[in-house]
C-alpha cells in the first residue's frame, strides 16, 4: 500500500485499511492545508479545523458513494471536500467559477444537495434513510446508511427535533453526528446549549455508569434488579437519557479529536439497530491558535482583496467621500433610539455581530435577545413582545427570514403588530452563493396587506426609516445590501422630504425619460443617468422610490403621463419585487398613454457565488455601464430589440 498523503489522495477509499498513525499524519496535513489555503482565499476556517479527525473517521468507516452523508449548513465541509478529490479547488475557493464554500450537488457525487441553511440535515437524512429501505447496496452489505453531521447550534433549531422525532419512529439506518463545539457563528445560547454543557461535564459520570452497568450484569440472581438500579442512577446523573426517551440510541459525549476512538464509536454505532445519536466534543479552531483564541472572528475569514471587474463609475457623489457599512450604521442608529425609548428591544437569531447588534447587546443586555438558530421562534416572540407593548426590532439576514415566513404572516402581519424587520444582506452577497442571496424578501413580504417595505439609499435614510417605522407603527421591513454606503447620496439630509410611507424623492430633473430606483441602486442609477447625458445628451429624471410598499402612486402615475419611457431598477429578483409592483400599478391605472417600462433587476435564475458582489452586479447587468448601454438602445429612435430586463 502506497504512503498516504493529502496531495496524492484521489479517493476516500484510500483511507481504508490504514493504521491510526497514518491517518493521524493525514489529519495533520489536512489541518495545515486548511490554514494555508483559507487564509489566502477567505472562508470558514474555525469550524473546519474542528472536524478534521471526525470527518476522516467518517470517511474511513463509510463509503459515501454507497452510504450517504448530509452536512447541516455545511460550513464544516472543507475536510470532506479535500478527502473527495477536490484539494485543487481550494485555490479558487468561493471565487468566480471556483469551488463553492458549501456542499454543492453539481460539484461532486459525494454532495447530495446544495445547502447553506441550518437545522435541516436530520430531516433530509431521515428521508434518505426511509427512501433507501430495502434497496441494499450499503457499504456493510445492508441498506445504505444516511449520516447527518450537525453542529450544536443547528441541533437546537426546531426542525432538527422534528426530524429526530419522526426518524425515531421509522427505525431507519440513520446516524446523527452531533459536532458539539459550543458555537455556531457566535457562542451557542439557550436551554439546549446549557443541556449540552451538562452532557459535556458528565463524561466521567457516563464512564462510571457504564462500569456499573457491566458490573451489575455479571452478578447472579440480583443482576436484573441491579440493572434497574443502574438505570435509576443513570437517569438521575446522566442527562443523555433524554434522547433515549425519544427512542434514539445515545452514545457520548466523546472526544472528537481522538481519531481511533471516533472510528471505534462510529463502527459500534453502525451495529446498533435504529437511529443513533453520536455526541462528539470538538474545539472550534483546533490546531491554529488565532482561530482557537477567537472562534467568532475565525468562523469566517475575510479574503485579501482580489482584482475583479468593477463598474467604471463608482459613486454618485465625490470619490473621496467616507463610507460606512450599512450594518454598522444600523447598529449605531438603533442604540441611539434605544437610549431614549425603553420599549425598544433587539432580537437576532444567532447573528449578533453579523447583524450589527453587538454594541446593542453590550449597552442594553436586558433588551437584547439572541434566540439561537430559531427564526420561527424569533419572529413569533417579536409578535408577542409587541402585543405586550414593546417595540421589537428583528435583525436578520434576508435569506434567513424565509425560515420564519408563517410567523411573519400570523404572529405579526395578521395582527398588525408594531414589529420592524431589519433585513441585512438584502441583495447579492458575493462569495456565499445561492443559499445566502437576499433576493426574494420583497416578493414574499409584499402580499401582506399590513406590511410596509422600505429600502434606504444611504446612511441618512436608514436612520430615518428606522425612526419612521417606530413612529408610524405596524409591521415594517427595511432591507439593505451587504456593503458600504456614504452618509448621503443625491441630496443633503436637510433638504429631504419627510420619511412618510409611500412618499418618493426626486433627485434629478430630466426631459427624455424617468427612472425609479430603490435602495442601494439609487447611487449607480444617478451615475448612469449622468453618464448617459454626457455621452448622448439624453437627460433622465431620477427618483428614489424609498418604499416598495406602499408605492408613491402620485409620483409614478404623474411621471407615466409626462414621459413615454420609464425604467425601474432594483437589487432583487425581477419576479414579484419592486419593478413588478410598478408594472402592476401601471397595468391597473387608467392612463391617457402608457409608457414603455424597462425593468432592471436580478434575472430568474439562481445566482452562483462569485468573488465579489460587484462581479454579480455586472453579471446581472445592474452595473453602471450595463444600465447606460440598455438605456441608449431603449431610447434610440429605432431600437434593434426590446430593452433588456436583466
Amino acid at each position: 500500500m502506497s504512503p498516504l498523503h493529502l496531495a496524492q489522495l484521489k479517493s476516500p477509499a484510500e483511507l481504508k485499511g490504514r493504521s491510526t498513525e497514518e491517518l493521524e499524519a493525514l489529519c495533520a496535513e489536512i489541518r495545515a492545508a486548511l490554514v494555508e489555503k483559507v487564509l489566502k482565499t477567505g472562508g470558514h476556517l474555525g469550524s473546519n479545523l474542528g472536524v478534521v479527525e471526525l470527518t476522516v473517521a467518517l470517511h474511513t468507516v463509510f463509503d459515501f458513494l454507497k452510504d450517504r452523508i448530509v452536512f447541516d449548513v455545511s460550513h464544516q465541509c472543507y475536510v470532506h471536500k479535500m478527502l473527495t478529490g477536490r484539494l485543487a479547488g481550494f485555490e479558487n475557493l468561493r471565487r468566480t467559477d471556483g469551488m463553492s464554500g458549501f456542499i454543492c450537488r453539481t460539484e461532486s457525487p459525494y454532495d447530495l444537495l446544495t445547502a447553506g441553511h441550518a437545522g435541516t440535515a436530520i430531516s433530509f437524512a431521515s428521508g434518505l434513510a426511509e427512501g433507501l429501505k430495502g434497496t441494499g447496496g450499503g457499504e456493510d452489505g445492508g441498506d445504505p446508511w444516511a449520516v447527518a453531521l450537525v453542529g450544536d447550534s443547528g441541533f437546537g433549531a426546531g426542525v432538527s427535533f422534528e426530524g429526530l422525532n419522526q426518524a425515531a419512529d421509522q427505525n431507519s439506518r440513520l446516524l446523527v453526528i452531533l459536532n458539539d463545539n459550543e458555537w455556531s457563528i457566535a457562542r451557542s445560547v439557550g436551554a439546549l446549549a446549557r443541556y449540552l454543557s451538562r452532557l459535556r461535564s458528565s463524561r466521567t459520570l457516563h464512564r462510571g455508569y457504564e462500569r456499573i452497568k457491566t458490573l451489575t450484569k455479571s452478578l447472579p440472581v440480583v443482576g436484573s434488579r441491579m440493572e434497574e438500579l443502574g438505570e435509576v442512577i443513570r437517569h438521575a446523573l446522566i442527562p443523555g437519557h433524554v434522547f433515549e426517551e425519544l427512542g434514539v440510541n445515545y452514545i457520548g459525549p466523546l472526544d472528537g479529536h481522538d481519531l481511533a476512538g471516533s472510528i471505534d464509536a462510529i463502527q459500534r454505532a453502525r451495529r446498533i439497530e435504529g437511529v443513533t445519536l453520536l455526541h462528539f466534543l470538538t474545539e472550534k479552531g483546533k490546531g491554529y491558535a488565532p482561530a482557537g483564541n477567537d472562534p467568532e472572528r475565525a468562523h469566517g475569514i475575510s479574503p485579501p482583496p482580489f482584482k475583479v471587474p468593477a463598474p467604471k463609475a463608482k459613486v454618485a457623489v465625490q470619490d473621496d467621500v467616507p463610507r460606512k457599512a450599512y450594518t454598522k450604521i444600523f447598529g449605531e442608529a438603533l442604540c441611539k433610539i434605544a437610549e431614549r425609548d425603553q420599549r425598544v428591544h433587539a432580537i437576532t437569531a444567532a447573528m449578533p455581530s453579523g447583524t450589527g447588534l453587538s454594541g446593542f447587546a453590550e449597552k442594553f443586555p436586558d433588551r437584547f435577545h439572541d434566540t439561537g438558530i430559531t427564526e420561527q421562534h424569533a419572529v413569533a416572540m417579536a409578535g408577542g413582545m409587541a402585543t405586550a407593548g414593546k417595540r421589537p426590532v428583528v435583525a436578520i439576514y434576508s435569506t434567513f427570514l424565509q425560515r420564519g415566513y408563517d410567523q411573519v404572516f400570523q404572529e405579526v402581519a395578521l395582527q398588525e403588530e408594531d414589529v420592524i424587520f431589519c433585513l441585512d444582506r438584502g441583495g447579492l452577497v458575493g462569495q456565499d452563493g445561492p443559499t445566502h442571496m437576499g433576493l426574494y424578501d420583497m416578493a414574499y413580504l409584499r402580499p401582506f396587506p399590513s406590511m410596509t417595505l422600505a429600502s434606504p439609499r444611504d446612511g441618512v435614510d436608514l436612520e430615518n426609516m428606522l425612526e419612521a417605522g417606530l413612529k408610524v407603527g405596524g409591521p415594517w421591513a427595511l432591507r439593505w445590501p451587504r456593503g458600504v454606503t456614504p452618509a448621503e447620496v443625491g441630496s443633503p439630509a436637510s433638504l429631504r422630504p419627510p420619511m412618510e410611507p409611500g412618499r418618493a424623492e426626486r433627485l434629478r430633473q430630466g426631459k427624455d425619460g424617468v427612472v425609479f430606483a430603490l435602495g442601494a441602486m439609487v447611487e449607480p442609477v444617478l451615475d448612469a443617468a449622468a453618464a448617459l447625458e454626457a455621452q448622448t445628451g439624453l437627460s433622465l429624471e431620477v427618483w428614489d422610490a424609498r418604499f416598495c410598499k406602499p408605492l408613491d402612486r402620485e409620483a409614478i402615475l404623474d411621471a407615466a403621463e409626462r414621459f413615454p419611457w420609464m425604467a425601474a431598477v432594483e437589487e432583487h429578483a425581477l419576479t414579484g419585487g419592486f419593478t413588478s409592483a410598478i408594472a402592476e400599478l401601471l397595468a391597473d391605472a387608467k392612463l391617457s398613454r402608457r409608457p414603455h417600462l424597462s425593468r432592471h433587476g436580478v434575472p430568474d435564475r439562481f445566482i452562483q457565488h462569485m468573488t465579489s458582489r460587484d462581479e454579480q452586479m455586472i453579471a446581472c447587468k445592474l452595473d453602471i455601464d450595463s444600465l447606460v448601454a440598455s438605456w441608449k438602445e431603449s431610447l434610440s429612435p429605432n431600437p434593434v430589440k426590446t430593452p433588456t430586463e436583466a
